[in-house]
């Protein structure tokens, strides 16, 4: 088995550190859907302060679904 000599005088197999690796790496993937989920909140907040302010558009269904076919 080959092993490290770490800074601490451990020893560590590199097995061990493959799996921390791959533990860093889920925790990444982790993160990032987290900054994702923190982005659409901060969105969603402007969003609702936004609308409380009154600053919104007011339209009927036809027109309303008028544009919704330009999408």
């Amino acid at each position: 088995m080959i092993t490290i000599d770490m800074e601490s005088n451990q020893q560590v197999s590199l097995e061990k550190i493959y799996e921390k690796l791959e533990n860093l790496e889920v925790f990444m993937k982790k993160f990032e859907q987290f900054a994702e989920d923190m982005e659409f909140a901060r969105q969603t907040e402007e969003a609702y302060r936004r609308h409380e302010e009154g600053d919104f558009a007011e339209m009927d269904s036809e027109k309303f679904l008028k544009e919704l076919k330009k999408w």
